[in-house]
């Protein structure tokens, strides 16, 4: 063996039990390997020699004091679910509240104060049992699809943890599978409903409301939140501003003649900073389910007002206006929507059905072509075209 090809074995530090530092040959980096507390074996990596001996000697003098375990051995659920509430609230501000209040509301009252390192999936699977407990059977798919977002926000909570540096946690429980939900709304809203919706609309402002969600689609919040500054006559333009929107990012649509008719008497003799949809006294509309419950009682119309943003999105692309445009217009971040509720442009289901129909006859016309070839072959056997001796036969 060279001196070189001993260079290249891996150097090592420390004795049997005590932990090992060496580099390996394929790296250059150094690496420490210790056993903890708990018995499990845990490596690190470094730059240098000296850092890898330095967090080995501090690894062995915890472990020595009986500390050196896994963090979660240590860190509970509420640690956990504290530092995710505290980055919603500082990044996603809009999704906090709602996290907030399932946390203390549901998720705390089981998981609170236990070990973080100590839940797995026969508690995940207790939680479900005790959320479920009682419950109507008419109810469980309902319940089902609160039960799924509630663990999905304990799993981003602990995911959250992993990341953090130090992490909290080296370790995410595997979560059940999501629980079968009730099937999603299927309401639609044809020309003809649109109208007696708009014949019935009391008020001034609803029909406006009723126009922009029935032709593009806009979120209820984004349509409430309307300012007349949004709103240009002129250029026949609305515009939701960034940050105004579910995914915080703005967009521009420009009016149709039914959208233009039934705005601009929302918007006329307003400041800029006043609200495109307000009642007859000038308040700005918030709660209306009392008016729209009467409105569709009237035109015999049983509709939700988020049954306009699918419509929208189906009457887009049933237009010829592409997929990636009418999400633009409706602003859907992702196609699930498509999927969904199977929406897709009525030429490729008549397309579709040509192309059934052309395969169709070309198969019955070449079973009745080689039928009647056959029938011919036959009739010339019999008569001896074929072999010329149509002559012996006949005798």
């Amino acid at each position: 063996m060279t001196h070189t090809q001993i260079l290249e074995l891996p150097k090592k530090r420390g004795s049997y039990g005590e932990g090992s530092c060496y580099q390996r040959q394929d790296n250059k980096r150094w690496e420490i390997s210790f056993y903890d507390n708990e018995g499990r074996r845990r490596r690190q990596s470094f730059n240098t020699e000296a850092k890898a001996l330095k967090a080995l000697n501090r690894a062995l003098t915890l472990k020595e004091a009986g500390k050196l375990d896994e963090p979660e051995t240590r860190v509970r659920v509420d640690a956990l679910a504290e530092a995710y509430l505290r980055y919603l609230k500082n990044s996603k501000p809009k999704s906090h509240l709602w996290a907030d209040r399932t946390w203390n509301k549901h998720l705390k009252p089981f998981f609170g104060g236990r070990l973080a390192g100590r839940v797995g999936t026969t508690e995940l699977d207790k939680y479900i049992e005790e959320r479920k407990d009682g419950v109507e059977e008419s109810r469980i798919l309902s319940l089902n699809s609160t039960v799924n977002r509630e663990l999905a926000i304990l799993k981003a909570a602990y995911n959250h943890g992993a990341q953090l540096d130090p992490p909290l946690v080296s370790r995410v429980p595997k979560f059940p599978k999501k629980l079968r939900e009730s099937d999603p709304r299927s309401g639609w809203v044809d020309d003809a409903q649109y109208e007696a919706l708009q014949d019935n609309a009391k008020y001034v402002w609803l029909r406006g409301f009723l126009a922009v969600a029935f032709n593009f689609g806009f979120r209820k919040s984004e349509l409430l939140g309307l300012r007349v500054k949004q709103v240009s006559l002129k250029e026949r333009t609305i515009q939701l501003l960034p940050g105004t929107t579910k995914n915080d990012k703005g967009r521009t649509v420009r009016m149709t003649e039914d959208v233009y008719q039934r705005l601009t008497p929302c918007v006329k003799g307003k400041k800029p900073e006043d609200p495109v949809f307000t009642w007859e006294n000038g308040d700005p509309v918030k709660d209306f389910r009392v008016a729209w419950a009467k409105m569709c009682k009237v035109a015999k119309v049983n509709i939700d007002p988020h049954d306009f943003r699918r419509t929208a999105v189906r009457n887009l692309v049933r237009s010829g206006v592409s997929e990636k445009v009418a999400m633009r217009i409706s602003g859907h971040v992702t196609r699930s929507v498509f999927d969904r509720y199977d929406i897709g442009s009525e030429d490729d289901l008549v397309d579709a059905a040509n192309k059934l129909e052309s395969r169709r006859s070309q198969s019955v016309s070449s079973a009745q072509n080689s039928t009647s070839e056959n029938s011919q072959i036959g009739r010339k056997l019999v008569t001896g075209k074929e072999t010329g001796t149509e002559q012996s036969v006949t005798r």
